[in-house]
């Protein structure tokens, strides 16, 4: 009955609308300084009728009633209304906009005018986080901002690794702290994009230090949806269904180049596996006839997609906002099961409960299941020959069990090499079900009226259980095989719990504005895992149907407990001085040391507001700032202390004393207490913020050093004894950010471009003295060194390829090591013609020098064009795949090094003859062959959309309408011999692809 009454009232107003006289208004549009402006747009409020003003400034508009409301907006400028009643001819003034200086910020436990930030901030919208099809929201600002460099990863559900200015540890688990409305977080895939407002990053440690002990590998804030006062409810919908695929596959050998390599080897062996491939499923001159393409055969095409339903609005004392989101993006891994699917649910309501009481609540809930595919299959690929086809019916249950797949032990190949399709399908029942709750209460008190005095208690839980289950069923494939099931199954628990608490206080005193902050928090992280295992089970689902004599169990399980107190000072003199101050002291019961302190200090000098800058600046410098600042941070993601040391049996000869006179015999002590503390990262930034020509351009930049101290590392200890974890590492990373980003408009026309650069150098500096910590495997290390990055690649450096037997003769290294023309040449670094550990010298690392990005939008009315490009410079990385050969000489190789090894003198100075692929001293330690330049450069993102006029979105009682293509990932640039440049720490052996998404979705708002 509701929606009848307000249906009829509508058509009764419009009705008396198009009765009322209708006429003509005219006018000229100025800036501020006086001069006209065109391209100036005039729209009648709630439709979408208007014009532009001309070259000269005028416009007029026809069939305006005087009830119309005249909106005049341009970019860089404050839009105006005005009501037309009876005038005919308007002369407006448009303001400077300088409303993106006055924009909110979110800051640690508060908030912050961007034109008063002392730190580099950066903040994320919802529409840049929904631009692209990602389980993870902070994958999607890879290449959007400054100083963060992301890589992803292409398995379903897969969260980023994530480095802001640079890797402030060595430790795998150095990545930033998010904070979702308040609670600390490892990760936010469990967070629906579309439900975040903004992401905040906090970038240098004066705005991270609030956060202390957890904030020296950077933080990002997450704030969720809320609703308004005042507003009645809408309902949006955000979805989008797309398809993901593989479009830049690695070639490898096909079976008549594979079968060439091996002849062109002359080994009998490696020829003999051709030959049995030829007799077992035929060919011809030499050439097997089966020809597989193992990374075609794993790839297939897979679904993504999300929906989202949100519903938003308010009373005059209440605000509300609820969400519904599903997600599911399947893996791209054929024989295999790899999905990943999440189900969210988000409410937040706020409520005044009198002029000096504000109480809320918010909570997320998510429940995620994961199917898990094996890396492994990936490698197994790139390592088996093509000489094999898939499967094989004519096999016997003894060779191919309970599925016919083909395998290589009957060509003569060992049980190293498994069928890659088999390994998909036998190795993926593999789950992890997570369920996620977070609820928030908080509550604000402002007791004295008058006074912008605000206490604040928040209670933030996070909640986790995950449930995983492992399972390998029975199976034959030729010599590989699972004679009896094996099945695994993991609770972890994780219970986390902060309470902060703070006081904050505002106050102007004329050109003097001041607020201070302070506060304690209380946190406790409780973790607890309980793990069985069983064999035979008769039903994969329980582990009590297997054998009673292989089931076991463990557990384990860690409780940390935190205290403390933090405060900031913000002082701001006439918007021209700004002084930023924190100290936070963090205590905590993982480390001896409970203590640590963690102050930060940023200035700030606002150029543009002293009159001698007014005076020189003829309008073109609309805004310009000076900070600079400093901060220490702490790390306390590595490892807690060793509480014990391990005592063992000795011989006879061996005692112990335990107690006053208490001697033991036949014990020894083999073992050391470890004594660790936080890792400590201080930080000098010093940058600018600047808009100019009518706040259309605007232009940041920061450089910055950043010492990390007290690094968690194992040097070698004295006398043998087993190396133990010390704070006695240093590190730095010193670098240049820029974002520059221009926008404008024309008309119904508008256009922006935008992009950013970063540059950093990573060294260690000091390992407690020693040269170097050797990190992977012996004969291909990666080092830690002093004045080297951190995992530099230490090898042999490749000077050519010996193209004839006069250049072996001539060279007595070659001569000393019996080589052939087609080998490798190294360098002798030393000069003392011998090719030993002495030659060695560092080949490259796998830290990118450079990380930008590149961002364009072009719209005309309701159409939209963006396209965003990325890009990663001087990085390399590692081919462990290629350099398996070393140890199995019998893999496959990829079409680049079929097409290209050396085969005489003059046909390659870079590649290694056949022969010569298998010779140790070629394929035997880490050189430059095996290594590849990682830089890239992609097209991320192109999105074209429509978004239906207001004329039409009245008739269909609709706020928004809008349509989209979107191709995420759709090319990348790059060299290396992968599915991707994009490689952790730069290993490249069992990389899962990143696919191009193309999908088509819509945002609809009723």
């Amino acid at each position: 009955m509701i929606k009848k009454l307000l249906l009829f009232f509508m058509i009764l107003g419009s009705m008396a609308a198009q009765a009322q006289n209708t006429f003509s208004v005219s006018g000229v549009v100025m800036g501020e300084d006086g001069e006209t402006l065109p391209g100036v747009s005039v729209i009648v409020k709630g439709t979408s009728r208007g014009v532009s003003t001309g070259f000269d400034g005028t416009f007029k508009l026809n069939d305006v009633v005087a009830e119309n409301t005249l909106i005049f907006s341009f970019i860089g400028m404050k839009p105006q209304e005005y009501l037309v009643g009876n005038q005919t001819h308007f002369e407006v003034s448009l303001m400077n906009d300088v409303e993106s200086l006055e924009e909110v910020v979110i800051v640690g436990y508060g908030v912050s005018k961007s034109k008063d930030l002392t730190a580099p901030i950066a903040s994320v919208g919802t529409e840049e986080l929904k631009s692209m099809s990602n389980a993870s929201a902070v994958a999607s600002i890879q290449g959007k901002v400054a100083g963060v460099n992301i890589v992803n990863n292409g398995a379903p559900g897969e969260a980023p690794k994530v480095n802001i200015r640079g890797a402030a540890s060595i430790n795998d688990d150095a990545q930033p702290l998010y904070v979702v409305d308040g609670m600390f977080v490892d990760n936010i895939n469990f967070v629906n994009p579309a439900d975040i407002e903004t992401m905040t990053v906090l970038k240098d440690a004066s705005a991270s230090a609030i956060y202390g002990v957890k904030a020296a590998n950077g933080v990002i804030l997450i704030t969720t949806k809320s609703g308004t006062k005042n507003q009645k409810m809408s309902v949006s919908y955000d979805g989008y269904y797309g398809v993901q695929e593989v479009t830049q596959r690695l070639q490898m050998a096909n079976s008549a180049q594979y079968a060439g390599f091996m002849r062109a080897s002359g080994d009998p062996d490696l020829i003999g596996h051709v030959d049995n491939a030829i007799a077992m499923y035929g060919g011809a001159n030499g050439v097997p006839s089966v020809s597989t393409d193992w990374y075609n055969e794993l790839i297939k095409s897979a679904p993504i997609q999300n929906h989202s339903v949100s519903l938003n609005g308010g009373t005059d004392k209440s605000s509300y906002s609820f969400g519904l989101s599903y997600f599911d993006q399947g893996g791209i891994m054929d024989y295999g099961q790899g999905n990943y699917e999440r189900l969210s649910l988000r409410t937040r309501v706020d409520t005044d409960v009198s002029d000096h009481l504000k109480i809320g609540f918010n909570m997320m809930l998510s429940t995620e299941k994961k199917n898990l595919d094996e890396n492994m299959a990936w490698f197994q690929a790139y390592t088996n020959n093509p000489m094999y086809p898939v499967m094989d019916a004519d096999l016997d249950d003894s060779r191919a069990y309970p599925v016919k797949f083909a395998n290589a032990q009957d060509l003569g190949y060992n049980t190293y090499y498994n069928n890659p399709a088999a390994v998909a399908y036998y190795q993926s029942d593999n789950s992890q079900n997570t369920v996620r709750v977070l609820p928030n209460i908080f509550a604000e008190l402002k007791p004295f009226a008058g006074e912008d005095i605000t206490f604040r208690t928040s209670l933030n839980l996070d909640y986790r259980r995950e449930q995983g289950r492992y399972f390998t069923p029975e199976y034959q494939v030729g010599d590989n095989l699972q004679q009896i099931n094996t099945l695994k199954k993991d609770h972890i628990y994780n219970t986390n719990m902060i309470w902060d608490n703070t006081a904050t206080w505002l106050k102007n005193y004329g050109n003097h504005n001041i607020t201070v902050l302070a506060g304690f928090s209380v946190r406790e992280e409780n973790w607890r895992i309980l793990t069985a295992t069983a064999q035979g089970v008769a039903d994969p689902n329980y582990i009590n149907t297997g054998d009673e004599s292989t089931r076991t169990a463990t557990d384990n399980g860690t409780r940390y407990r935190g205290l403390s107190g933090f405060s900031r000072v913000s002082y701001n003199y006439a918007d021209r001085y700004l002084v930023s101050a924190t100290m936070r002291a963090d205590g905590s019961s993982k480390y001896q040391d409970k203590w640590g302190y963690f102050p930060s200090v940023g200035l700030g000098w606002v150029v543009s507001e002293e009159q001698f800058f007014q005076n020189l600046n003829q309008s073109t410098i609309d805004f310009f700032k000076i900070r600079s600042s400093y901060g220490l941070l702490g790390n306390d993601n590595g490892p807690s202390n060793n509480g014990f040391a391990s005592i063992n049996n000795g011989g006879l000869n061996e005692s112990g004393v335990f107690g006053p006179g208490n001697m033991l015999p036949g014990m020894i002590q083999n073992g050391v207490y470890s004594y660790l503390t936080w890792e400590m990262t201080e930080e000098f930034n010093i940058g600018f913020d600047t808009k100019l020509l009518d706040y259309r351009l605007n232009v940041e930049g920061d450089y910055f050093i950043r010492n990390t101290r007290d690094m968690i590392i194992r040097p070698t200890p004295p006398n043998g004894l087993q190396p133990t974890l010390q704070n006695a590492g240093t590190m730095q990373n010193r670098g240049i950010e820029l974002a520059i980003n221009w926008s404008d408009k024309i008309g119904d026309f508008h256009y922006s471009i935008g992009g950013n650069a970063t540059y950093i150098k990573n060294q260690m500096t000091d390992l407690n003295g020693a040269p170097y910590i050797q990190e992977g495997s012996a004969e291909y290390p990666q080092m830690l060194m002093p004045g080297e990055s951190i995992y530099a690649f230490y090898g042999y450096k490749i000077e050519g390829i010996y193209q004839n037997q006069a250049e072996i003769d001539d060279c007595p290294i070659a001569q000393a090591n019996n080589l052939k023309p087609g080998d490798f040449k190294y360098q002798d670094v030393n000069d003392d013609g011998v090719i030993d550990e002495k030659d060695r010298q560092i080949l490259g690392d796998p830290n990118p020098d450079w990380v930008y990005g590149l961002n364009l939008n072009v719209g005309y009315k309701g159409w939209s064009l963006s396209a965003a490009f990325m890009g990663s410079q001087g990085a390399t990385i590692f081919n462990r795949k290629r350099a398996d050969i070393n140890k199995h000489p019998r893999n496959n190789i990829d079409a680049n090094l079929a097409n290209n090894f050396w085969t005489g003198e003059g046909s390659t100075n870079a590649y290694p003859s056949a022969e010569g692929m298998f010779n140790t001293w070629n394929n035997g330690r880490l050189n430059d062959f095996f290594l590849e330049d990682a830089s890239f450069f992609r097209l991320q993102n192109v999105r074209i959309s429509y978004s239906l006029p207001q004329s039409v979105l009245e008739k269909l009682k609709m706020t928004n309408a809008t349509i989209f293509v979107n191709a995420d990932r759709p090319y990348t640039w790059f060299n290396t011999n992968g599915f991707t440049p994009e490689v952790y720490q730069g290993v490249d052996q069992s990389v899962y692809p990143i696919p191009a998404v193309f999908s088509l979705g819509a945002n609809l708002t009723f």
